[in-house]
């Protein structure tokens, strides 16, 4: 009982951060379909659409927990055939490293870069760009 309590609390400690709470009108407005001042003046909330949000979101999460960890087990229990497997593709890959073997398909060349090298270069210098400086970017429009 008391690994729920603390469950709790840290679940009501995350939705209390400075990262969440600002999000909470907006979704509520979204949910609603008024807007804040709207909720106010009526005072009256319709917490239907609010549970149905709530309860669709917690869903999509539980089956995104339950499938992880069931691809986990099966993983798990098959651990020892995947590192088998695993090293033996390792030693194939060594072997053609060093010339001992002379596999053609992992001797395929792709030149995608070299035929659009300045394409490629001008969109990592805008995606590097925007990874550091994006917010002022985006403030713009």
């Amino acid at each position: 009982m008391l690994e729920l309590f603390i469950a709790f609390g840290a679940g009501l400690i995350s939705f209390l951060s400075p990262c969440v709470l600002p999000l909470i009108p907006g979704y509520v407005s979204f949910i609603t379909g008024s807007t804040l001042n709207e909720i106010l003046e009526k005072k009256k909330i319709d917490l239907l659409p609010l549970i149905v949000f709530s309860l669709g979101f917690s869903f999509v999460f539980i089956v995104f927990g339950a499938t992880a960890s069931f691809l986990g087990q099966i993983l798990l229990q098959n651990s020892q055939i995947l590192r088998t497997i695993a090293g033996v593709i390792i030693i194939i890959f060594s072997l053609q490293l060093i010339g001992v073997l002379n596999i053609k398909f992992l001797m395929l060349k792709r030149n995608f870069i070299q035929k659009n090298q300045i394409i490629f270069s001008l969109y990592l210098l805008l995606e590097w760009h925007l990874a550091l400086d994006g917010h002022r970017v985006l403030a713009l429009f």
